[in-house]
């Protein structure tokens, strides 16, 4: 329902005074008439008498003659349910101003001709509150109205009703109609509305045939919503279009024609929606004067050309949809540098590539460029849009990219591969659920993989450990992977760091690793893996970091000093796993690197590559630590029985 951006809000006064006795008794005879839901909305306590009406917070009272001129019953703060007849209490309030009953249910009744009555009325609100039937022409007799709210889909305006309220009510600003049956009324009828209209919301209001185009010019106007009128045509004003006009919504409607070089003298407008109509010809470049412009929505048209530089200018964009389309052109670069852009939409037209000087702004969430003729993009080798809000990579058209970098978004959906020529890729922390494909298996140069902090399923594909000689990073963690750690790493000889902690996997861990001889980080904490203590990693000559914690490792720890020397050795988590026998001194003499050997050395030169952006966890002294500079030489195997540690001094451990 396009109606529904529309909110209404009665005018309001903080003078209140005690409304005299007839009023009072009148309200509460009204309350009596109708529930409403006690937590939502409170009259005075019993101890209050009828005197103090206005204690309630939806009643303001005259501060002078405490006559009751404002009633807000909106059901955002009150639910009222009944129904109000012609005999009424409400009738009796002769000196209301204002009238607010939006947003309840009154049953599918009829709204009472009596409403005529409350002549003082210049703000009057009953809409979506479930009235029904016709609108009783009787509303016209309102002549101080400046604000009038009808809408509700079971309520009917008839020609003579609409005739009366246009002549009538001279001094309406606000008139909100949508979703009302007005399938009833001429158009040319809304001639008479009165020159003094700021808001006219006709919304999936049935109305039929062409809409005056004098209406666009009317003065004072700024929100015009004929949004949802499938059956209703028209043509934008071609001269002397110039109004305040911010807001105007024509979409999936039948207007046609030419977009109009005089759309550009609307200073004002801030938002214009002509998505689904029957728009042809070019946008014109005075678009470009738009200035105030936060959303352009002309998707679903007949539009051709290119688009105009002059929108280049539009600094306050947000949102651009010019969606199924047949633009043609290049896409030009000068859109992806729009400071405040978020989303873009040009897929499905006849755009051509390649795009030159691509780059994101800060603020840009949405791409969407499927369904064109681009092509090429040679030039474009490495792109960074990490530390965004983007939800959604429609493809990746870069066919030599080696570097994409997709960090720190809110990208959903399954993983899409990108080229085989990547050598980077990296999405970790976004939203990306399913399985991992096998064919990213097909990423021959893939050097640095991660896609840790996400919502990935299943198990992982058997390639994944032998699928390249090149992979140096493979971080899973954070995800709810499954199944076995296939043991396919024996090709995998330049792989640094092996980060699958926080998973599901189970099993052993797979003896391949031993032949990864460049490792320096094996993390597998915080899964369910079944297995005796890795001995066999001792021998691998930079491994830095081995965090087992949590999971079901049990057994005795190597015996033997030469198959636990895991000489450069810095981080050793054990905790929470099923170890019982004591772990020897000697078994930790090895540990060159844990040594306080060198008490001048700063951090170290750990992982030297650009792309090791995670954080280890490790347990110390029963509380988690995250980790990230990974300068701290570190063993911890709590929860075990070790008095054997007792025996290592500091001048061989630099910490325990």
């Amino acid at each position: 329902d396009c109606s529904s951006s529309f909110h209404y809000s009665s005018p309001k006064t903080t003078h209140r005074h005690f409304c005299p006795p007839e009023q009072s008794f009148a309200l509460l005879q009204f309350k009596n008439n109708t529930s409403a839901s006690p937590s939502d909305y409170s009259y005075c306590d019993e101890e209050h008498s009828s005197h103090k009406t206005n204690s309630w917070t939806e009643v303001i009272c005259d501060n002078v003659t405490g006559n009751v001129i404002g009633l807000d019953l909106h059901g955002s703060c009150s639910w009222l349910r009944g129904t109000i007849d012609d005999n009424s209490t409400l009738f009796r309030l002769s000196h209301l101003q204002s009238l607010n009953l939006a947003f309840n249910n009154f049953l599918g009744s009829r709204i009472s001709p009596e409403f005529g009555r409350l002549k003082e009325l210049t703000y009057l609100n009953p809409s979506f509150s479930n009235f029904g039937g016709l609108v009783p022409s009787e509303i016209s007799h309102l002549s101080k109205l400046t604000h009038l709210g009808l809408s509700c889909r079971v309520l009917t305006i008839e020609q003579r009703t609409f005739d009366l309220l246009a002549s009538n009510l001279t001094k309406l600003s606000l008139l909100h109609l949508g979703s009302t049956n007005l399938s009833l009324i001429k158009p040319f009828s809304l001639l008479n509305l009165s020159s003094t209209m700021t808001d006219l919301d006709l919304s999936g209001t049935r109305i039929q045939g062409n809409f005056p185009d004098q209406i666009f010019l009317l003065p004072n106007l700024r929100v015009l919503y004929l949004c949802g009128n499938i059956h209703l045509t028209g043509y934008l004003p071609k001269c002397n279009w110039s109004s305040p006009l911010r807001e105007l919504d024509l979409s999936l409607s039948d207007f046609s024609g030419e977009i109009p070089y005089s759309i550009g003298n609307l200073l004002f407008l801030e938002t214009v929606d002509i998505t689904y109509c029957n728009f042809m010809g070019s946008i014109p470049t005075s678009t470009g004067n738009l200035s105030k412009a936060t959303e352009i929505l002309f998707a679903s048209n007949h539009l051709t050309g290119q688009l105009p530089h002059h929108v280049s200018g539009l600094l306050y964009l947000t949102n651009l949809d010019l969606f199924g389309n047949s633009l043609q052109g290049k896409v030009p670069s000068w859109l992806f540098t729009l400071p405040s852009l978020v989303s873009v939409n040009l897929a499905w037209n006849k755009l051509t590539g390649p795009i030159d000087g691509f780059q994101s702004p800060n603020s840009l969430e949405e791409v969407h460029l499927e369904k064109n003729q681009i092509h090429g993009w040679k030039s474009l080798i490495d792109l960074d849009l990490s530390n965004n809000f983007l939800t959604h990579i429609a493809l990746h058209p870069w066919k030599n990219i080696r570097t994409l970098d997709l960090r720190n978004n809110k990208i959903q959906g399954s993983i899409l591969v990108p080229p085989p020529s990547t050598e980077v890729f990296l999405v970790s922390n976004n939203k990306l659920s399913g399985q991992i494909p096998p064919y990213i298996c097909s990423l021959s140069s893939l050097k640095y993989l991660s896609l840790s902090h996400n919502n990935l399923s299943g198990t992982i594909p058997p390639c994944l450990g032998n699928f390249t000689t090149q992979l140096i990073t493979l971080h899973l963690k954070n995800n709810s992977l499954e199944g076995h750690i296939h043991d396919t790493f024996e090709n995998a000889s330049n792989i640094q760091s092996f980060d699958l902690n926080c998973n599901k996997f189970e099993g052993s861990l797979p003896r391949s690793l031993a032949k990864c001889v460049k490792l320096e980080v094996v993390n597998v904490g915080n899964n369910m893996i079944n297995d005796t203590f890795p001995c066999w990693l001792g021998s691998l000559p930079l491994l830095k970091i081995l965090i087992l914690r949590s999971n079901r490792f049990y057994g005795p720890l190597c015996k033997s000093i030469t198959t636990f020397s895991f000489q450069a050795l810095r981080i050793i988590d054990l905790s929470r796993n099923e170890f019982k026998d004591f772990l020897p001194r000697r078994n930790f003499t090895s540990m060159e690197a844990m040594k306080n050997v060198d008490e001048q050395a700063t951090r170290l030169q750990y992982m030297g590559h650009a792309y090791y952006d995670e954080s280890v966890t490790v347990a110390m002294k029963g509380h988690d630590f995250q980790l990230y500079m990974l300068n701290l030489d570190q063993i911890y195997i709590p929860n075990q029985e070790s008095p054997g540690l007792a025996e290592l001094s500091n001048q061989e451990l630099r910490m325990v």
